[in-house]
């Protein structure tokens, strides 16, 4: 009897002792493991779920577009000014980066607007390229700004003249080309544009050149400002390093099919017809990987007249 309460004895404690592990292991799972599990899943549904961003310089380009509408220039270019130094990675900075430009153009060419323009009275013996020189401006500012019809000059013409102290950036990760204008000690962004950027072989950013020697082509041949043919000219910009320039882009070259079949009348062949002539080789296709930084015409002729020889280039990354 005694061995039987024993065994009895025995098989009690060991069987609390079984469920007591069970209970303990059961509150492990439900109290640790199962809310951790569920924590992490949650945590992988925020990660995989389509989260809308909150775009901070969203208000404030709105407050500058009412700004635009009102005409009040200043105020909403100072506003999305400050929107670019502050959310550079707003959606709105390439639209903001555009209507900047476009008042500051707008502002630069404005006969209104008398801040920072000198005025000057032709002297004998001046010419474009002369006064240009002298006062740190270029012959297509001159032209553009007061309207004229070609280069010729009279002793006693008063000219509106503005200095074109700007510096331009390459930006080879965005492919832009970006024009900074410096004002009492400080450079501020003037505009940008869309560029193809390829660097000559030898030639690595950051780097830093010059504008050297602006030239005008018309079929191969230089012409000056105010010409004729300059305004259909082919506008060129040469850096000092490393055989980079700034153009448009290379004109497609159209090549002429084959010859098409043309009627022959049997009555007119002649007994001994010579033997067809090989067509020429059509001129060879302009080179998709000749380096330069290439611009749109219409930028191209824009940006020849605000850039001057000596201009600062820099190229970043």
């Amino acid at each position: 009897m005694a061995r039987t309460q024993l065994k009895i004895l025995v098989f009690l404690i060991a069987l609390g002792i079984m469920l007591g592990c069970v209970a303990a292991a059961y509150y492990v799972y439900a109290k640790i493991l199962k809310p951790g599990r569920q924590i992490e899943a949650e945590l992988a549904n925020l990660r995989g779920a389509q989260i809308k961003r909150i775009d901070p310089g969203e208000k404030r380009f709105e407050a500058a577009l009412q700004q635009l509408r009102a005409g009040q220039m200043d105020q909403a270019r100072e506003a999305l000014y400050r929107l670019l130094q502050q959310f550079p990675q707003s959606k709105h900075a390439t639209e903001s980066r555009r209507i900047i430009g476009e008042i500051n153009l707008d502002e630069l060419f404005s006969p209104s607007q008398r801040a920072g323009k000198i005025q000057y009275i032709v002297q004998p013996g001046d010419s474009l390229a002369l006064i240009a020189n002298r006062q740190s401006t270029s012959m297509d500012m001159i032209i553009r700004l007061n309207g004229l019809m070609n280069s010729t000059l009279q002793p006693g013409d008063h000219l509106t003249l503005v200095q074109l102290d700007f510096t331009l950036q390459a930006d080879l990760s965005n492919q832009r080309l970006t024009l900074r204008r410096r004002a009492a000690d400080k450079e501020f962004f003037f505009k940008d544009y869309a560029a193809k950027i390829r660097l000559p072989p030898g030639l690595r950013a950051p780097a830093e050149m010059e504008i050297r020697g602006k030239s005008a082509l018309a079929s191969g041949q230089a012409v000056l400002a105010g010409s004729a043919s300059y305004l259909a000219a082919e506008k060129i910009m040469p850096t000092s390093k490393g055989g980079l320039v700034i153009r448009g882009p290379r004109p497609v070259v159209a090549t002429a099919s084959a010859a098409g079949a043309q009627s022959v009348d049997p009555a007119r062949t002649p007994p001994n017809p010579s033997p067809p002539q090989a067509a020429p080789a059509p001129p060879a296709a302009p080179d998709l990987a000749e380096p330069g930084i290439f611009l749109a015409r219409e930028d191209l002729e824009e940006l020849f007249a605000l850039v001057r020889n000596g201009s600062k280039l820099y190229l970043i990354r």
